[in-house]
């Protein structure tokens, strides 16, 4: 199954955290090119930097973003890793909140994503960067993010830690780059979301630890719900599930887990403006 996107539709490409591989950056261009849109890579897309795990500077990343914001219906950034929270007191916020920006991608992309939420200056959409824009053929995948994109509302059935339904808008992240934020500016309300939280290479203790920051911080105190998608590589999956199960347990919401959201195809991907009501399955 092939992604179709809005012919002509303008994407700008942006590093905002990781090193890239220029190969990639390429081969994620044109599957976008193949599904009908327009796309410009930005001009410090690879430029390098003297911290070794940025892509460029963080004025350079910065700029980029200021500049596809201003010239693009869609920012899709190329790929995580770090960084993205280092350019926050760069950004013209002013001129955001004015000139609302639609963001694509996930994992460090969730420092941006939250941000934008927190400062009611765009639209966060948890969509595979470019790694996975060659491969994404399955129909789960692309089904899901043309709902995203178009900020369709969408209803899940899961397996419940805590039994419930709710409804409410999406914002999805990494639970580690979530946490990372919590006491700043940069994290938004949750009250009334359906918070969506996945992680990669984190052992459970850590999960549990960024869980419980969050949880003490009361980010999740006036949610709609919380939904656990992949924990890729974050050891003994059966020591995880009682992290997850203990932490169900502590809140008042719903919990939720087993949704298809991480590190790995397939992907479900969600928007911040899209409606979602999610049962116990």
């Amino acid at each position: 199954m092939k992604l179709q996107l809005p012919r002509g539709m303008k994407i700008a490409a942006v590093a905002p955290a990781g090193r890239t591989d220029i190969e990639t950056v390429a081969a994620g261009a044109e599957a976008l090119r193949r599904s009908g849109a327009d796309v410009a890579v930005m001009p410090h897309v690879g430029a390098g930097a003297a911290l070794p795990f940025l892509d460029a500077d963080d004025a350079a990343r910065a700029a980029d973003f200021m500049l596809a914001a201003r010239e693009s219906d869609l920012v899709w950034a190329v790929r995580g890793g770090y960084g993205g929270a280092r350019m926050l007191e760069l950004l013209d916020w002013e001129f955001l909140r004015r000139h609302p920006v639609r963001l694509a991608g996930f994992s460090d992309v969730t420092a941006l994503h939250w941000a934008l939420v927190a400062k009611n200056a765009g639209e966060a959409v948890s969509a595979p960067m470019f790694k996975f824009l060659a491969e994404l053929t399955d129909e789960f995948s692309v089904t899901s993010l043309a709902a995203a994109l178009a900020a369709a509302p969408v209803e899940l059935r899961l397996p419940a830690l805590r039994p419930g339904r709710a409804e409410g808008p999406a914002l999805a992240g990494n639970l580690t780059v979530a946490a990372s934020l919590a006491g700043t500016a940069y994290f938004p309300d949750l009250a009334g979301r359906v918070v969506c939280l996945e992680d990669v290479g984190e052992k459970p203790y850590r999960v549990d630890r960024a869980l419980n920051q969050l949880r003490l911080a009361g980010a999740f105190d006036r949610c709609a719900a919380v939904v656990f998608g992949d924990f890729t590589d974050c050891g003994d999956p059966a020591e995880l599930a009682a992290v997850l199960r203990e932490f169900a347990g502590k809140i008042k919401s719903p919990v939720f887990t087993g949704l298809a959201f991480g590190h790995k195809l397939p992907f479900y991907a969600l928007s911040s403006r899209q409606s979602v009501t999610v049962s116990s399955r």
